[in-house]
C-alpha cells in the first residue's frame, strides 16, 4: 500500500512540473507585454484609488464601491496590491494572473484525482484547462484578474467539500463556506457553485440514493456516506444564501447604459446559439476574438442550435446511471454558463471567451472519463493517449499564438476586425490608440467607421470630440460631445467634458449645469467638483467654489489641482469679506 501511495505521489508531481511548464511555456511572453487600453484603464492605469496605499480608507473603497458594475473588493485588493509591489509595470501583472493560473489548473488536477483516484484523466482534465486557447482572455488580460482569483477560491471550495464530504462535520464545513465567500468576493459569478456541489454529490461522491456505473470504483476513494436528496439541499442553504445576497448585490448595481438593452426574445436567441458557439469553439478555437458584437443570427441556425441542445441533454439523462460523468459535465457546462449566456445582458456583446474558463471544465470531463470508457481494449487506450497529447500539443501552439495577439491593443483588435469586419468596438479602439499616438485624421476615419456600422455608438461621438479639441476645433467637439449627451443621458464623463468646453469659453452657468449634471449621476466623481469648484469661484462666489474642492479632496486627497484651487479660493473670499 505504501509502495502504491508512494507511486501516485511520484505521479502527482509530475503532472504539477508539466502543467507548471505547459503553462510558463505558453504564457511567457507576457511578462513583456503592457496594459491593454480596453478596461485595463478602468482596473488600474487610470483608476486612483487602485493607485492609493492600502490604507483603511482604500479597504473601505474597496469593500463599499461598485465601480464598473460589480461588488469585488478581494480583485480590487489584489491589484492594489500589485501596484504597492509593481507600480504600472504592467510585467507584474501579468506574473500575478499567470501564477493563478498555474495554481487554478494545478487544483484542478487535484480536486478530481482526490475525487476519482483517477490520476491520468484528471491530468488530462487540468492540462485541456492550462493550456485551451479559449482561457488566453482570463489570464493575458489584466482587468480579468477577477476571473482568474475567483477560481482559485472556486476549486478550493469544492477541495474543501470534497473533505467534507467524507466526514461531514461544521468545523470541516467552515472552510468551505470561507472560501465561496471570497470567491464571491472576487466574481460573482460563482453563485452557480452550489448547484456543482450537488452534481459532484451525485458524481464522483456518489453521496445519493441513486446507484451510479462507478459507485464502486469512487466508494474506494471517497468513502462517503449516502444520504438522502432533502439533507443534501439543506447542507447547500447557507451557501444558496451567499449565493442570494452576492445576486442582489449585483443586480442592485444600476447598468446605467440603457443604449445596451435588447429585448428579451433577442437574448433567449442569443443564449440558444451562444451555448452552441462556445462547444464550436472549445473543439475548434480558430476564430477566437476579444469581442463578439451582437449580430442578426439566422432563423435557422437558432432552431438548429436548440434541437442540439435539446437532443443532448436527452442523451446524457438517458445514460445518467451508466455513465454519470456525462450529466454531471454537460450539466455543469449548463448551469455555471447560466449567469453569463445573455439571459440577463451584460453589455454589448454576444459572448466573452473569458466566461467558459470555468464552464469549459465540464466538457473536459466527458471528454477524459467518456472516450477512456469507449476506448477499453489496451490497444484503443494507448491510442487514446497518443491522440490525447498531440490535441494537447496543438491546443498549446494555438494558446501560445492567442497569446502573441496580445501583445498590443492594436494587434488585438485587428485580429478582431479580420475575425468580423463589422466590429464597431474595434473600430473605436483602434482609433482611441491612433489619438494617442498622435494621429488625427486617422483616428476621425476609424471612428466615423464604427458610426457608419452603428449610428448611435456614443463613445465614438465622445472620442470624436477629444481629437476635435486636440485639434483646436472647440464647435466640432462640443457638437459631438452633445451627440453623445443626447444618445446617453446617463454619462457622468460626457457631461463633465461638456462642463469643461463652456467653463473654456466663460460660460460658468453652463458649466456648473453640466458639471452637477455629472455628479447627480456619478457622486464620486472627483474632476466635475474641480470644475464646479472654479466656475463658482469664477462666478464671484469662492465659498460655494470652496464647498466643492473640499468635496474633491475628500474623494482625492493627493489632488494637487484641487488643493491649489482651494487656495485661490480662500485667498479669494478674505478679500472679499
Amino acid at each position: 500500500m505504501f509502495e502504491k501511495n508512494n507511486i501516485s505521489r511520484k505521479h502527482s508531481m509530475l503532472v504539477i512540473l508539466i502543467l507548471t511548464m505547459m503553462v510558463l511555456g505558453i504564457y511567457w511572453p507576457v511578462q513583456d507585454y503592457g496594459f491593454i487600453n480596453f478596461d485595463d484603464d478602468v482596473y488600474v492605469t487610470q483608476n486612483i484609488n487602485v493607485q492609493s496605499d492600502i490604507t483603511c480608507d482604500g479597504l473601505r473603497w474597496a469593500f463599499s464601491t461598485k465601480y464598473f458594475g460589480l461588488w469585488n473588493p478581494l480583485t480590487w485588493l489584489s491589484l492594489m496590491l500589485d501596484y504597492q509591489l509593481f507600480g504600472l509595470n504592467a510585467g507584474g501583472y501579468h506574473w500575478t494572473n499567470v501564477i493563478f493560473h498555474i495554481l487554478n489548473s494545478v487544483l484542478l488536477f487535484f480536486l478530481f484525482k482526490n475525487l476519482t483516484g483517477a490520476v491520468w484523466r484528471s491530468a488530462l482534465v487540468a492540462a485541456f484547462f492550462a493550456v485551451h486557447p479559449m482561457n488566453v482572455e482570463s489570464v493575458a488580460w489584466i482587468a480579468e484578474r477577477k476571473n482568474v482569483l475567483s477560481t482559485f477560491f472556486w476549486f478550493l471550495t469544492m477541495l474543501f467539500y470534497v473533505r467534507y464530504a467524507k466526514h461531514p462535520d461544521w468545523k470541516r464545513y467552515l472552510p468551505v463556506l470561507i472560501c465561496f465567500a471570497l470567491g464571491l468576493m472576487s466574481k460573482p459569478m460563482l453563485v452557480t457553485v452550489p448547484f456543482v456541489l450537488l452534481l459532484l454529490d451525485y458524481w464522483p461522491l456518489n453521496r445519493t440514493m441513486i446507484h451510479t456505473g462507478n459507485a464502486a470504483e469512487t466508494s474506494r476513494v471517497i468513502k462517503a456516506e449516502k444520504e438522502k436528496i432533502s439533507f443534501l439541499l439543506m447542507e447547500k442553504i447557507p451557501l444558496l444564501g451567499l449565493s442570494a445576497i452576492s445576486i442582489y448585490i449585483t443586480m442592485s448595481t444600476p447598468n446605467i447604459d440603457k443604449t445596451l438593452y435588447t429585448t428579451f426574445a433577442d437574448r433567449i436567441c442569443n443564449t440558444t446559439f451562444s451555448y452552441v458557439m462556445y462547444l464550436k469553439k472549445l473543439f475548434l478555437p480558430t476564430d477566437l476574438s476579444i469581442y463578439y458584437v451582437y449580430l442578426a443570427i439566422p432563423t435557422w441556425k437558432i432552431f438548429v442550435s436548440a434541437a442540439l441542445l435539446i437532443l443532448f441533454t436527452i442523451f446524457v439523462c438517458k445514460h445518467f446511471k451508466k455513465h454519470p460523468y456525462l450529466p454531471v459535465g454537460w450539466f455543469w457546462y449548463l448551469g455555471t454558463l447560466m449567469p453569463v449566456i445573455g439571459l440577463i445582458q451584460i453589455a454589448d456583446h454576444t459572448m466573452a471567451d473569458r466566461y467558459a474558463y470555468v464552464p469549459a471544465v465540464g466538457i473536459f470531463i466527458m471528454i477524459a472519463w467518456g472516450v477512456e470508457k469507449i476506448l477499453s481494449t489496451p490497444f484503443r487506450k494507448n491510442l487514446f493517449i497518443g491522440i490525447s497529447v498531440l490535441c494537447i500539443a496543438i491546443l498549446a501552439i494555438a494558446g501560445h499564438h492567442q497569446v502573441r495577439l496580445w501583445a498590443s491593443t492594436v494587434t488585438l483588435f485587428e485580429n478582431a476586425l479580420k475575425k468580423n469586419p463589422d466590429n464597431h468596438i474595434a473600430y473605436q479602439i483602434i482609433g482611441q490608440e491612433l489619438a494617442r499616438n498622435g494621429e488625427n485624421e486617422k483616428a476621425l476615419n476609424y471612428f466615423d467607421m464604427a458610426l457608419k456600422i452603428r449610428p448611435y455608438f456614443y463613445p465614438a461621438y465622445n472620442n470624436k470630440a477629444a481629437v476635435f479639441q486636440k485639434m483646436g476645433k472647440r464647435n466640432e467637439a462640443l457638437q459631438n460631445f452633445e451627440m453623445s449627451a443626447r444618445i446617453n443621458k446617463f454619462s457622468a464623463e460626457t457631461y463633465f467634458s461638456i462642463g469643461l468646453i463652456y467653463l473654456e469659453d466663460g460660460q460658468f452657468d453652463k458649466s456648473i449645469e453640466y458639471a452637477l449634471k455629472a455628479i447627480k449621476i456619478k457622486p464620486d466623481y472627483q474632476p466635475a467638483y474641480d470644475i464646479a469648484g472654479i466656475a463658482f469661484v469664477e462666478k464671484g462666489k469662492p465659498e460655494e467654489g470652496i464647498r466643492y474642492f473640499e468635496k474633491s479632496l475628500r474623494l482625492n486627497p493627493q489632488s494637487k489641482n484641487a488643493q491649489k484651487n482651494l487656495r485661490i479660493a480662500l485667498e479669494k473670499s478674505r478679500k472679499l469679506n
